[in-house]
């Protein structure tokens, strides 16, 4: 792997559509940050990330009659616990996060995929005071390569959403990555998972 000097304390979010592959590059974006943070790496996901943050997860994945209000909702009082509790602690100390989704994932999912404005998410993020990552590693795929690649998997209730909301999801990821170019990394994802882990060192090494 090439050296990258990271500096920390620093915030990386993983983002994409189930099926994408970020799962899978996480191991190697947290080896990368490990190498170069002596005081450490605290890796969690959303929605979840905290006892709380899990018991929500589970209400927003396995429970079929949620409204897209309740939602959106939900994800973010999960997701000022995980803030509060977990992230923020974490950068105090000069510690390297890092998150598989988080707060772009929820513009794409309940704003652009479920159709809430994005004035409303806009306005909770603003109250609550919920940090924007430093890095935003984006793996982006067509909507049929990761629908294939989840073939055969048991779907949980969004996962089990047609290929219309997943377009429409890839959409406002493809926006919050156009409106924030510095801190969005887009990486290829439909490529063998070699060549996606090394544009993964290419893109922070070339960020950073």
């Amino acid at each position: 792997m090439s050296s990258i000097a990271l500096r920390p304390p620093l915030f990386l979010s993983l983002e994409g559509l189930d099926g994408s592959g970020k799962t899978t590059q996480i191991d190697r974006v947290v080896d990368l940050c490990e190498r170069h943070n002596p005081r450490g790496v605290v890796v969690t996901r959303e929605p979840g990330g905290t006892e709380v943050g899990e018991r929500i997860r589970h209400i927003l994945l396995e429970h079929a009659s949620l409204h897209a209000q309740t939602e959106l909702l939900l994800i973010f009082a999960a997701r000022i616990q995980h803030v509060k509790a977990v992230i923020a602690p974490a950068l105090a100390v000069g510690k390297t996060v890092v998150c598989d989704r988080y707060l772009d994932a929820t513009y794409a999912y309940q704003g652009y995929g479920r159709g809430l404005e994005i004035s409303l998410i806009d306005a909770l993020t603003h109250l609550f005071d919920i940090p924007l990552p430093d890095i935003t590693l984006y793996f982006d795929v067509p909507v049929a390569v990761a629908l294939a690649r989840r073939a055969g998997r048991t779907a949980d209730r969004i996962e089990a959403e047609g290929g219309e909301f997943f377009e429409r999801v890839r959409q406002g990821y493809h926006k919050r990555a156009q409106d924030e170019p510095k801190r969005f990394l887009v990486i290829p994802a439909a490529a063998s998972l070699a060549a996606v882990g090394t544009a993964v060192e290419a893109a922070l090494a070339g960020r950073l």
